[in-house]
């Protein structure tokens, strides 16, 4: 696993802990996109399934569309399999969905695969989804709900849904994506890129770009972000 899947580990083990994400006898249904963000995540779960003092289970499911096939699905499938892996595949039919007028985008793939996660999750005993959003993630939405919506908020690592008797956790929040880069790469998980063609949102990438800006000023930015999120002064932030 070498030296970045340890410190990978160890953050995850933090995560879990601090948040008290996972509980004696949690279900817990990953979404595998195939991407190196859910790759990595699932490696590691089943590594914690397997060692970690609360005893759980983790199982894959992989939601295909019918718009993209940009992840290579048979090594997809050999990898989680060599890994001892259980995971299922669903279809959704995206496109199929839109009504007349209305064009595809990112916003409405994400929740109709969101909403299929939930339902299946609910069918099949799940109590908890684990998503694959690292901390980069959660700071480049934390700074688009302010610079387009006008307020303070962002993915949390935990969040029990109202609705539905399902929890979403993150269990990557305190891992940076150039971390899960160099990870991917030890593990040859970047030959398995999702590269979406509806994914190019120019508003996240240039928040990504002014986040990337800051934290050239010192290695410890993002932390410190991260953190300021959860630390708010609210005696010297002006009220609405």
């Amino acid at each position: 696993m070498g030296d970045i899947g340890k410190r990978i580990a160890r953050k995850i083990g933090g995560a879990i802990v601090n948040y008290n994400m996972i509980e004696d006898g949690d279900t817990i249904l990953a979404a595998v996109s195939g991407g190196k963000d859910s790759m990595t995540l699932m490696y590691h779960l089943l590594r914690k399934e397997a060692s970690f003092p609360v005893k759980f289970h983790v199982r894959g499911l992989h939601i295909k569309t019918d718009f993209c096939n940009c992840v290579k699905k048979s090594r997809m499938e050999e990898v989680l399999s060599s890994w001892g892996a259980d995971f299922d595949m669903l279809y959704v039919p995206v496109l199929k969905r839109i009504k007349p007028g209305e064009k595809m985008n990112c916003y409405w793939c994400s929740t109709q695969r969101r909403m299929e996660l939930i339902k299946y999750a609910g069918k099949h005993g799940f109590n908890k989804i684990a998503l694959g959003h690292h901390m980069d993630d959660m700071l480049e939405t934390f700074f688009m709900n302010m610079a387009y919506k006008s307020e303070l908020s962002t993915m949390l690592p935990v969040l029990k849904l109202d609705r539905y008797p399902v929890t979403i956790i993150r269990p990557l929040a305190y891992v940076k994506e150039e971390e899960i880069v160099r990870f991917a790469e030890t593990l040859g998980l970047n030959r398995l890129v999702c590269a979406c063609p509806y994914g190019k949102n120019s508003k996240r990438k240039e928040i990504r770009k002014i986040i990337a800006s800051m934290a050239d000023t010192g290695e410890n930015i993002r932390e410190n972000l991260f953190r300021a999120m959860g630390n708010p002064v609210n005696r010297y932030l002006p009220k609405p």
